[in-house]
C-alpha cells in the first residue's frame, strides 16, 4: 500500500499484477494495493501461478538458471549491538587494561554499580567524565571500566526467569523454580515489542539453554497477543515543526490554528500511533484529573477489539465519565433498597439467573481477550439493574448478587467498584475473588423467538425455552398483530429453528 501511495502522488503507472481467485484478468487495483493470495496476471512467464507459494519458488528457479541470484534464508534476528552510550542502564562488566584489551571485571569487585549524584548535563556519556568511578586499581594494574551500559533489552529479554526466582542470591533463577512456572502463559504486547523483544527473548533462552541437558525450554511463551496503539491526529506549525494537541485549536472544525495566534495555520496529518517524538501524546494526569482512571480505562477497552488500533476521542472519553456517573446514582439506589427495613421474600430467580449469565459472559470474553465485548455486557447489566431495581426483591438475596457483579467488572473499572465494595462493607483488597456460577441458573425458562413470515421479520414474541414447532405455530396463529399477514394464506412451508425463529412461507 505504501509504494501504491507512492505511485498515486507522482502520477506514475500502476500494473495490477495479482488478482484475487474469484476475479478475472480484467481485475484492476484503484485506490488500495491488494495484498491478500491469488493468482499472477500481467506477467508474462508467472501468469496462472499462485501467489505467494508457487510464484515465489517459480522466480527464484529462473533467477537462479540464469545466474541472478540464489536462494537463501534470511533471519530476522540480525547482529544485535547490545550497548548504549548513556548513563542508565546496567554496567557491563568488562574493564579495560592500558593496551585496551578487555577483561571481565573479576568476582570480588562484582557486581558494579552506578555512581551516585552524576552530573546528567554532560557532552556524550555522562559516565565517560566520572574520573573516580572509570578509572580502577586492581592487583596494582590500572583499568580503564567500560562507560557503556546494557540496552534495557537485555534485561527484559530474561526477567521472567528471575520472576521465577526473586529471592536466589547466588544465581540467576533456581532450575526447580522454572521447571514449576515456566513457560509464561500468555505474553501481551504492542507490535513493536513482537518484533524486537519477543525475539530476543527466544534468543536469550535458546543461549541459556545451548548444551544444557537440564535447561528444558526453548520457548519462553506459550501464547501471544499482539495489542493495537492507541492514536491521535499529528500536527504541525507553518515551518514543519510538530505541535502538542493541547497547542492547537479550531474555530469551525475545519481550519486549525496555533493557539490565540489565528493568524499561524496548522497543518492536521494523518492518525498515529501516539509518540514523543511526533507530540500526539495526552498528558494521561491532566486527563485523569478530568475523568478520572477508570473513565480512561473504559474507553480503552470499549473502542475496538484490542488488536486493533484505537483513535483518541475527547467526546468518546466524555461519554463513558458519564456513563460511570450514571452507574454510581445506580449503586446509590441499589445501596438505599438494600438498606431498607423491608426484608421481602419476593422471587430472585430472573435477578439470580442474569448475574450468572453476565459472570459467565465476562469470564468467557475475558479469556479471549474480547474486551470491547465485556463492556457492552457492562452496559447491559447497567440497562437490566436500572428496570430491575424497581420490583421487589429478597433485600439479601439482591445484595448477594449485587456484590458478585461489583466482583466481576473490577478489573475493568477498579476505582469505581472498589468504592461500591466498601460501601457495601466488603474488603475489595482482602475479601474479592472472582464469583463462582451456578450452571443451573444459566438457562433461561424464556427465550425471544423471530418470528418471519416469507423470510421478512414480522414479530418477536418471548415463550417458553424448548417449546415444540406446533406450540409456536399455535401461539402464531393466536397473535393478533401476525393475522394481518396470514389471514387468508395457505402456508406451504414452515422453516423452524427451536428457541429462535418461525419462518412461514405462505401464499395466495
Amino acid at each position: 500500500q505504501r509504494d501504491m501511495d507512492f505511485a498515486l502522488k507522482y502520477q506514475l503507472e500502476i500494473k495490477t499484477v495479482v488478482k484475487p481467485f474469484d476475479k478475472d484478468e480484467t481485475f484492476k487495483v484503484k485506490d488500495k494495493a491488494y495484498v491478500d493470495g491469488g493468482e499472477i496476471i500481467n506477467s508474462r512467464f508467472l501468469n496462472g501461478l499462485k501467489v505467494p507459494e508457487e510464484s515465489i519458488i517459480k522466480t527464484i528457479n529462473i533467477l537462479e538458471e540464469r545466474k541472478l541470484g540464489e536462494k537463501k534464508i534470511n533471519f530476522r534476528l540480525k547482529d544485535w549491538g547490545v550497548s548504549r552510550q548513556r548513563y542508565w542502564g546496567c554496567p557491563i562488566p568488562i574493564m579495560y587494561d592500558s593496551t585496551g584489551n578487555p577483561h571481565p571485571v573479576p568476582n570480588e569487585l562484582l557486581p558494579v554499580k552506578l555512581p551516585e549524584n552524576i552530573n546528567l548535563d554532560t557532552k556524550g556519556n555522562p559516565l565517560d567524565h566520572v574520573t573516580d568511578w572509570k578509572f580502577i586499581e586492581y592487583k596494582g594494574e590500572k583499568f580503564t571500566r567500560e562507560t557503556d551500559t546494557l540496552d534495557t533489552f537485555v534485561d527484559s529479554s530474561w526477567y521472567f526467569l528471575r520472576f521465577c526466582s526473586p529471592n536466589e542470591k547466588d544465581y540467576g533463577y533456581n532450575k526447580d523454580e522454572i521447571n514449576y512456572w515456566m513457560p509464561v502463559d500468555q505474553y501481551i504486547g504492542g507490535v513493536e515489542h513482537a518484533i524486537l523483544h519477543l525475539l530476543y527473548s527466544r534468543f536469550f533462552m535458546r543461549a541459556i539453554g545451548y548444551k544444557k541437558d537440564d535447561f528444558k525450554f526453548n520457548e519462553p511463551f506459550e501464547g501471544l497477543f499482539t495489542q493495537g496503539m492507541v492514536c491521535h491526529e499529528t500536527y504541525k506549525d507553518e515551518k514543519g515543526n510538530w505541535l502538542r494537541p493541547d497547542e492547537v485549536e479550531t474555530k469551525d472544525g475545519k481550519k486549525y490554528f496555533v493557539k490565540n495566534k489565528l493568524e499561524n495555520v496548522v497543518t492536521v496529518g494523518p492518525s498515529e500511533s501516539m509518540s514523543k517524538s511526533k507530540k500526539n501524546t495526552i498528558d494521561p494526569e491532566q486527563i485523569i484529573k478530568n475523568y478520572g482512571a477508570d473513565a480512561v480505562r473504559l474507553f480503552i477497552l470499549s473502542d475496538s477489539p484490542p488488536e486493533k488500533d484505537i483513535q483518541w476521542s475527547e467526546e468518546g472519553i466524555s461519554a463513558c465519565y458519564k456513563f460511570i456517573q450514571k452507574l454510581w446514582t445506580l449503586h446509590k439506589n441499589i445501596l438505599k433498597k438494600i438498606h431498607s427495613q423491608k426484608q421481602t421474600q419476593a422471587d430472585n430467580e430472573n435477578l439470580e439467573r442474569f448475574t450468572n449469565q453476565f459472570i459467565e459472559k465476562v469470564t468467557s470474553n475475558l479469556e479471549k481477550f474480547r474486551y470491547n465485548v465485556i463492556i457492552a455486557n457492562i452496559y447491559e447489566m447497567y440497562n437490566f439493574l436500572s428496570k430491575e431495581i424497581d420490583k421487589k426483591h429478597n433485600v439479601k438475596l439482591l445484595e448477594e448478587n449485587y456484590i458478585k457483579i461489583l466482583k466481576t467488572i473490577m478489573p475493568f473499572i477498579p476505582h469505581y467498584s472498589s468504592e461500591c465494595l466498601n460501601e457495601l462493607s466488603i474488603n475489595p483488597i482482602e475479601e474479592v475473588n472472582w464469583p463462582k456460577v451456578n450452571k443451573i441458573l444459566l438457562e433461561s425458562k424464556t427465550v425471544n423467538i423471530v418470528v418471519q413470515i416469507n423470510g421478512k421479520k414480522r414479530d418477536v414474541i418471548n415463550l417458553q425455552n424448548n417449546i415444540s414447532e406446533s406450540e409456536v405455530i399455535n401461539v402464531v396463529l393466536k397473535n393478533d398483530k401476525l393475522q394481518n399477514f396470514l389471514k387468508g394464506k395457505e402456508i406451504k412451508k414452515k422453516i423452524f429453528i427451536q428457541n429462535r425463529l418461525i419462518n412461514l412461507i405462505i401464499g395466495d
